[in-house]
């Protein structure tokens, strides 16, 4: 999917902005562009400029610092902050080597700046470097997309597991905010338990739904899912702080937990809380082979389990 997602942005010709005070230089700039296969629209102030990336999916943006109106460093700003165009590059053209009006750029999230009045071959080239690096972009996007993905089919296939994803993430923050964690890592902690279970794909769905016990070869499936969700994830990008927590969220405080056998602080803090997250959420919700029980008595199993399954200090 990924594959095809990539050869379909490649047939179709990416869409430059290009914002520039001097209508001269704009068209030249734009006849250069179009040449070297390009599509490009215009904007000679910033609000134009800003007005056009709201009704335009646009892969780059060039844009003159010196704009009227909004300045090309407001311009940059704006697109930067706004969560539809944060991820679209942006190449702010500053007055000769004026180091402050870099450092401005740069401070304002231009991704490169070059110098004004226009060289076409410069720009040329760093708009090839600019669109290269946000085709990557999207493929991380989509490859992160298709995880989830895989998350939301491990509970299609089990209609009573529908939604738990959600809810072991909802109080894995809870979780992770009570203990004081940085915001930092709330959100690789809310993606690490969203993506926990991915690996149960990897299990029947007959075993997953067994009323009784297990047999040791159905068991031994089930241990198997949690380093089948770290492959699955390994696949990310920036995933270093997921893995260890997808991996490890069935171990136990006492080490007699799965698939490595740690115990106590050897666990990472992210599968200390996923774990009881999970545990929480699991006995809150209906499963073909029991009921629900209440919150109060799920808070008062973990309490019994402190020290020994679950982690006592959190």
């Amino acid at each position: 999917m990924i594959a095809s997602q990539t050869a379909r942005a490649n047939i179709s010709p990416a869409t430059i902005l290009v914002a520039l005070a001097d209508p001269d230089g704009a068209t030249r700039l734009r006849a250069a562009l179009e040449a070297a296969g390009y599509r490009v629209i215009t904007a000679s102030d910033g609000a134009a400029a800003l007005r056009l990336l709201t009704a335009h999916a646009c892969d780059l943006v060039v844009c003159d610092a010196l704009l009227s109106d909004l300045d090309g460093f407001e311009v940059c700003r704006a697109i930067k902050q706004a969560p539809a165009t944060r991820d679209t590059p942006v190449i702010l053209l500053i007055d000769g080597d004026d180091e402050l009006q870099r450092e401005r750029a740069l401070q304002a999230g231009a991704d490169d700046v070059a110098s004004a009045p226009v060289d076409r071959t410069a720009i040329l080239t760093l708009a090839r470097s600019q669109l290269r690096i946000g085709r990557l972009v999207t493929q991380v996007n989509n490859l992160e997309g298709v995880v989830v993905t895989l998350a939301r089919a491990v509970e299609d296939r089990d209609h009573s597991s529908s939604g738990l994803s959600e809810k072991v993430a909802h109080w894995a923050m809870q979780l992770g905010s009570a203990i004081a964690l940085p915001d930092d890592q709330l959100t690789p902690l809310y993606k690490a338990a969203l993506l926990h279970d991915v690996g149960t794909l990897s299990v029947p769905v007959g075993v997953l739904a067994k009323e009784g016990r297990l047999d040791p070869a159905e068991f031994g499936q089930v241990k198997r899912h949690p380093v089948v969700s770290e492959e699955i994830l390994g696949a990310l990008p920036r995933s270093d702080q997921l893995l260890p927590a997808v991996r490890h969220h069935h171990e136990r405080i006492d080490g007699a937990g799965y698939p490595d056998g740690l115990g106590g602080d050897d666990i990472p803090l992210f599968a200390r809380i996923i774990a009881i997250a999970d545990a929480f959420v699991a006995m809150t919700n209906d499963r073909p082979y029991r009921r629900r029980r209440s919150k109060a008595e799920a808070v008062q199993t973990l309490s019994q389990g402190a020290g020994k399954q679950w982690d006592a200090s959190l």
